[in-house]
C-alpha cells in the first residue's frame, strides 16, 4: 500500500497500550493545518504505531512538537447509535511507519535505541543489535570532494 507523508502539530501526548498478546502500540493525533488567511482549514488526524516505533514515539514525544510522519491509511467499521438508531461507520486512521521531528522548527539530537532482539515487524528493516554491534571496523571509504553549497533563497518557504 502507498505511504503518504504529513506534517503537523501533536495534539496530545501520545498514549502507549499493549495487546492482550503484550505486543505494544501508541496512539496519537495530528492537527495539519491547510490553506492560509480565511481559507485556513485545520484537519486532526489520528495514527497509531506498532512495536517499537510505537514504543519510542511515546518515550520521545510530547503535546505541541511538529512532526513529520509517514504512514499509510486504515480503515475500520464501528458500530455506533445515533439517534437511537445503530449504524456501522466506516472510520479512517492512518499506521505510521516513520515519525521525526520537523527540523525546520526543532533541533534534535538522535540516540539509537539498544534492543535485545528483532521484532518480526522490524525484520529485515534494520541489522540485529548482534549483528550491529560488532568491534571489527569496517574498511574506510575514501572521502568524495564536498560539493559547493547552494545560495540559499531569500525565502525558503517552499
Amino acid at each position: 500500500m502507498n505511504n503518504q507523508t504529513f506534517v503537523g502539530n501533536l495534539t496530545r501526548d501520545p498514549e502507549l497500550r499493549h495487546s492482550s498478546e503484550g505486543k505494544p502500540r501508541a496512539t496519537f493525533s495530528l492537527a495539519i493545518n491547510e490553506g492560509e488567511g480565511d481559507n485556513e482549514k485545520t484537519h486532526f488526524l489520528d495514527f497509531t504505531a506498532f512495536g517499537t516505533l510505537g514504543e519510542n514515539v511515546a518515550a520521545s514525544l510530547s503535546r505541541g512538537q511538529r512532526l513529520v510522519v509517514t504512514g499509510r491509511v486504515s480503515t475500520y467499521k464501528k458500530d455506533v447509535t445515533i439517534g437511537g438508531e445503530d449504524k456501522s461507520l466506516t472510520m479512517v486512521g492512518f499506521v505510521a511507519s516513520a515519525v521525526g521531528p520537523d527540523l525546520r522548527w526543532a533541533t534534535a539530537k538522535v540516540s539509537k535505541v539498544e534492543r535485545s532482539r528483532v521484532e518480526p515487524a522490524d525484520a529485515g528493516a534494520e541489522e540485529a543489535p548482534a549483528q550491529a554491534a560488532s568491534t571489527e571496523a569496517a574498511p574506510a571509504k575514501a572521502a568524495k570532494p564536498a560539493k559547493a553549497a547552494a545560495k540559499p533563497a531569500a525565502n525558503d518557504d517552499f
